[in-house]
């Protein structure tokens, strides 16, 4: 006994298996990657994304200014996760003072999610209290611990205050409590009054 199968079902059998055939064909010769745009820039040293003039303010625990960072410009570099800034400007806020210390430097680089501050090139720190006389100290590379309250150099360094000027070859400075510590080949020229 010979076993025939009605013509609709043979051709609706061939036309079906056709036509996932020609689908897994499609599908392996159609990647996903020749549709995918090759990127843009390639170069690590690149940025991948950048920000004008961006803001940064951290507070304390009672909601309270801890320190603000701002500046110019900010490149964000992959390669290394770290940010440029340019022209950045960093206030630290002390407890129970209404005037920040005031760091400037021509660019600054962040390291650890701004855990570490490189300011390099013309930094400039500053304090101005009411009824005391200013502080200004000047150095060319400075690395800031915002966190920590705490910077450290150990570049050359210059304090000018009221009635003298004082040099040194390194510094740490405890924003927190207004302590700087000079490390090495300390002089001073100070006015008598």
């Amino acid at each position: 006994m010979k076993l025939q199968l009605p013509r609709y079902l043979l051709t609706g059998a061939l036309a079906i298996l056709a036509t996932v055939v020609a689908l897994a064909v499609g599908y392996w010769n159609i990647g996903l990657s020749r549709y995918t745009p090759a990127p843009l820039v390639t170069d690590p040293a690149q940025p991948d994304f950048f920000m004008e003039n961006p803001r940064i303010l951290q507070r304390n625990e009672e909601g309270r200014p801890r320190y603000r960072l701002e500046s110019e410009q900010a490149r964000h570099l992959a390669s290394n996760d770290s940010t440029e800034l340019s022209a950045p400007r960093l206030l630290f806020y002390r407890e129970g003072e209404a005037q920040p210390w005031e760091t400037i430097s021509r660019k600054a680089y962040t390291y650890d999610n701004a855990d570490r501050v490189e300011l390099v090139g013309d930094v400039q720190i500053e304090q101005r209290l009411p009824g005391q006389p200013r502080r200004k100290l000047s150095t060319e590379a400075l690395t800031v611990f915002p966190p920590r309250d705490y910077a450290e150099t150990d570049q050359d360094v210059k304090i000018e205050a009221a009635r003298g000027v004082t040099t040194a070859t390194g510094m740490q400075l405890y924003f927190n409590d207004g302590r700087v510590t000079l490390l090495s080949n300390v002089r001073g020229q100070h006015e008598v009054r």
